[in-house]
């Protein structure tokens, strides 16, 4: 009924020559600490980046000069672009001179996030040794956040999202951020708050004590997150997740910290996870596991084991303990297929003895000690609680997982040709 009444009103309004007045039009602010001298962005409108932030409107871009600026910064309007000095210019190579800098000691964050619509381009972010770097609202969606460097804070990015539009964090840069002891800290990326709907992609993590990408279990399930071509350098750990549900994490390369006396698996599925696919990653030297499927939760403890985990097509090379570990019950729920497993100090691909009904095929084990490796016991393959099914391998405890006791692959049947798809588009033909 309100809506038939508005448009009544402007078509009456209309009739008598009446305007009801024009949008407003998106404006430009623009900000210079006067740190650096010679910005090139325009007419200078304010001194901080929080003046800004308080005379913008949805719609509106804010350009921040080269220079250095005081957080935090809090944003807690819909819709704003924020450019900094390297705006467009990928965080992960770029040189670091002439950077829009802001910095502060805050738990809350050097920035804060709390609209809708968000987009945070070309900044660097680093030096809170009281929280993150950044944080973003579990009451809002639809931040991109893009060719920013995050380095020496608590922790990167405090990532929260309500879910309703897709989150983006691309083409960042998240640099040894380990200034403080807490469960949070010490992590690239970090969630809790119940967020969903995220790409992670294109990303470079390193030097984390904890890990590169952390999705903890503090009670809210996370939910659609993709991590997608990140690149991880000496993190303990490159991506680990608790409670989350269809989750991707695909072709990331991952080059480990061998030697690490507190070893971390690469890449760490652990407990209360639902539906979680491991596919074409590439790591090499990692101190623990390179790929660890386990029903531990997030303090350590055992939990609800993780559900329909598919870790296929990864290739692991030279892992300080296993290469592919399975150490928890999921009930014929884990599939292991067609990964390449090469010189891991303990076993290439294990089955740990809870693991039950998992199945292993088509994996090809190398110089690992051994290749294969199930303690679990069963009515299974090899008198063990898993199915072992065509995998590769010299050496293996029991005999029968992988090798020349594993029986040959079947013979491909040729396939049918595919029928002709009907031209939905003939002006193309």
């Amino acid at each position: 009924m309100k809506r038939r009444v508005a448009v009544m009103l402007g078509v009456a309004l209309a009739a008598v020559g009446l305007s009801m007045g024009p949008a407003r039009a998106a404006t430009v602010l623009v900000v210079d600490s006067g740190t650096v001298p010679g910005c090139a962005l325009g007419a200078v409108d304010h001194a901080t980046i929080q003046a800004a932030v308080a005379a913008a409107h949805a719609g509106d871009t804010i350009r921040v000069c080269p220079g250095d600026y005081a957080g935090p910064v809090t944003v807690d309007k819909d819709g704003l672009t924020f450019e900094g000095a390297k705006v467009g210019i990928d965080a992960r190579s770029r040189s670091q001179t002439g950077e829009s800098i802001i910095t502060s000691d805050s738990a809350g964050g050097v920035v804060r996030l709390l609209g809708d619509g968000i987009v945070w381009d070309g900044f660097f972010i680093n030096d809170n040794f009281a929280g993150p770097g950044m944080y973003t609202s579990p009451d809002a969606s639809g931040y991109v956040i893009r060719n920013t460097i995050f380095k020496d804070n608590g922790l990167g990015l405090y990532l929260n999202t309500s879910g309703d539009v897709l989150a983006r964090v691309r083409h960042n840069r998240f640099t040894a951020n380990n200034e403080f002891e807490d469960p949070k800290a010490g992590n690239g990326i970090y969630s809790d708050r119940g967020a969903s709907c995220i790409l992670i992609a294109d990303n470079l993590f390193e030097r984390h004590n904890g890990a590169g990408i952390l999705f903890a279990d503090k009670g809210k399930p996370q939910h659609c997150v993709d991590v997608e071509r990140n690149r991880s350098v000496g993190d303990r750990t490159f991506a680990a997740f608790f409670a989350s549900s269809n989750v991707k994490l695909f072709a990331n390369s991952v080059q480990g910290r061998p030697g690490d006396p507190t070893p971390g698996s690469a890449i760490f599925i652990g407990a209360r996870n639902d539906g979680i696919v491991v596919h074409r990653n590439h790591i090499t030297s990692t101190a623990g596991n390179g790929i660890d499927v386990r029903d531990t939760g997030g303090d350590g403890s055992r939990g609800t084991p993780p559900r329909k985990v598919d870790v296929r097509r990864n290739t692991v090379r030279d892992a300080g303990q296993n290469g592919i570990d399975v150490a928890a019950s999921g009930d014929g729920e884990y599939v292991v297929r067609v990964n390449l497993v090469v010189d891991s100090v303990e076993a290439g691909i294990h089955a740990g003895p809870r693991t039950d009904g998992a199945v292993f095929a088509y994996n090809t084990a190398l110089d690992n000690h051994p290749d294969c490796k199930d303690e679990s016991t069963g009515n299974r393959t090899a008198d063990t609680n898993n199915t072992w099914r065509f995998n590769t391998g010299r050496t293996s405890s029991p005999d029968g997982l992988c090798g020349p006791d594993q029986p040959a692959p079947e013979p491909s049947k040729p396939k049918p040709p595919k029928p002709k798809r009907k031209q939905c588009y003939p002006w193309r033909n």
